[in-house]
C-alpha cells in the first residue's frame, strides 16, 4: 500500500510539473554602488566662479533579460541621492535630490527608449523659492552608448525646463 501511495504520489508530481513547465525566468540583476563624488570646476568652466558640485547617495541598477540573455530593461533608481553646488568663493551651497526612476529598454536598432518619470532636478533656494525643476515624466528615444542624450522627445509632461537653464539657475543662485 505505501508503495503504490508513493508511486501515485510521484506520478501526480510528474504530471504536474509537465503542466506547469519547467520554471526559466532569469532573475533581474541588482548592482548597488555608494556614490561619493566631488567636481572641483575653475572660473570660467561653467560660472564666473570656481563651482563644487557633490553627488552622494545610492545607485541601484536592476537590469532584466529575457529568456536567451538579452537586456530587456534597465532601471536606474537613486536613493538618498543629493547632488550639491557651491561657490568656492562665497561658500554660498545649493542642493537638488535626485531619484528617478529612469528606465531605459532597447529599440533593436542601436537606440533606446528612456522614461524618466518623478524628480530629475529640483532647485530651491533657501527664503528664495523655486527656481528650476525637471519634475514629471520625460520620454525620448536615445544613442544606446548615451541613453541619456535625448535624440527625439516622445512625451514631456510635468514642468520642465530648458536644460541649459539648468546651469544658468546654479550660477546665478549662488553669485
Amino acid at each position: 500500500m505505501v508503495t503504490k501511495l508513493a508511486a501515485l504520489c510521484a506520478l501526480s508530481l510528474t504530471v504536474a510539473g509537465l503542466a506547469v513547465g519547467p520554471a526559466r525566468a532569469t532573475p533581474p540583476a541588482v548592482t548597488e554602488v555608494i556614490v561619493d563624488r566631488t567636481f572641483f570646476l575653475a572660473a570660467g568652466d561653467a560660472c564666473s566662479f570656481p563651482l563644487t558640485i557633490h553627488n552622494q547617495g545610492i545607485r541601484r541598477t536592476t537590469t532584466f533579460v529575457d529568456a536567451e540573455g538579452n537586456v530587456t530593461t534597465t532601471m536606474i533608481v537613486l536613493i538618498n541621492f543629493i547632488q550639491s553646488y557651491t561657490n568656492e568663493d562665497t561658500g554660498a551651497f545649493l542642493s537638488t535630490p535626485l531619484a528617478g526612476p529612469a528606465i531605459i529598454e532597447p529599440n533593436g536598432d542601436g537606440t533606446v527608449t528612456t522614461r524618466v518619470p518623478g524628480n530629475d532636478g529640483r532647485l530651491v533656494v533657501p527664503g528664495g523659492g523655486f527656481i528650476y525643476g525637471d519634475l514629471g515624466l520625460i520620454v525620448f528615444t536615445a544613442s544606446a552608448s548615451t541613453p541619456f542624450t535625448p535624440l527625439d522627445i516622445l512625451l514631456l509632461t510635468g514642468h520642465y525646463e530648458n536644460p541649459s537653464r539648468y546651469l544658468e539657475a546654479v550660477c546665478s543662485s549662488l553669485s
